[in-house]
């Protein structure tokens, strides 16, 4: 933990902003949890492409790389916008600007968080992000680490597997909603 534990508010459920660098997890694991926790599941790339019509690769090759993220924080502030509970994974880029923190400080922010080596190889899966070099990743991470550090409510480690991530996950999450 490293942030203090924010219980439900007024007995209400929060979302569960899963956070976390390219390859982290954030759409194997998310996807998981919210069944397990019979929550829906938003994921910012499914989103970008159902209402933009194309993948963050195509947004950012057509209209640059600010564009793509102007648009992944205008679909995260809509989906922490709903009322159901939720578990969401938006886009690594929202931690960026102040709106987007505002919007992860106000939920239960769980960060998940592998070794360099583990992103470096999961990133070379999936058509939709946009190509990147290790390098510029990293270096990325790197300036996000301590964003997602503060606001997070929770820190997983993905490295495992999905399952165990899971073990790790379900009763930390579990604990922060109970208070």
């Amino acid at each position: 933990m490293h942030r203090a534990d924010v219980p439900a508010q007024n007995g209400v459920e929060r979302h569960l902003l899963l956070v976390g660098a390219m390859g982290v997890g954030k759409t194997t694991v998310g996807r998981e949890l919210a069944a397990r926790l019979g929550r829906p599941f938003l994921d910012s790339d499914v989103e970008l492409e159902r209402v933009f019509g194309d993948t963050g690769a195509q947004i950012t090759s057509r209209d640059g790389v600010a564009r793509l993220h102007t648009l992944e924080l205008e679909l995260f502030s809509d989906m922490v916008e709903t009322d159901t509970p939720s578990v969401i994974a938006p886009a690594a880029s929202v931690v960026d600007s102040a709106t987007g923190r505002a919007l992860l400080d106000g939920n239960v922010t769980i960060w998940l968080d592998a070794p360099e080596d583990v992103l470096a190889a999961r990133r070379g899966t999936g058509g939709h992000r946009r190509d990147v070099n290790d390098d510029e990743v990293i270096a990325l991470d790197r300036r996000r680490g301590p964003a997602w550090q503060e606001l997070a409510t929770v820190r997983i480690d993905t490295s495992r597997s999905v399952a165990d991530t899971l073990e790790a996950l379900v009763p930390e999450v579990r604990r922060v909603e109970a208070g």
